[in-house]
């Protein structure tokens, strides 16, 4: 019996360490817990700064984007109004082209102070005595 006895003393003690150490182990379980908590709310601060990040770059993306559409609308207008440009340079100086032939078809030769028809005049020198 002694040795059954020495048997039960044995595993009492190691069972009494064992006991000790689980305690130990929640007492540090517990000092964790309490300085992590801190932990969480800065994971949770971050997740949230993290997901605004992400809302602000979508709104970069899609602001983006318009900007796009709105240049290449302006784009276009400046081709229209250049083309308008154009087409309205090119009538005028029709009309300008036009105008002064039909004005030069129409005008008659005016002769001021003279007398007949256009005519190379020769000019007479006298020798010299």
């Amino acid at each position: 019996m002694s040795d059954l006895t020495n048997k039960d003393a044995e595993q009492d003690s190691k069972l009494a360490v064992l006991e000790s150490k689980i305690e130990s182990f929640r007492e540090r379980i517990h000092a964790l817990e309490a300085e992590t908590s801190g932990v969480s709310v800065i994971d949770s601060t971050l997740e949230n700064a993290i997901r605004r990040i992400e809302m602000v770059h979508s709104r970069i993306d899609k602001t983006e984007e318009k900007l796009k559409a709105l240049d290449n609308e302006l784009r276009g207008r400046i081709r229209k109004n250049e083309i308008w440009i154009a087409g309205a340079a090119a009538v005028i100086s029709a009309v300008v082209t036009i105008i002064g032939i039909a004005v030069s078809v129409e005008s008659k030769e005016i002769n001021y102070g003279s007398n007949g028809s256009a005519q190379q005049e020769v000019l007479l020198q006298l020798s010299r005595s």
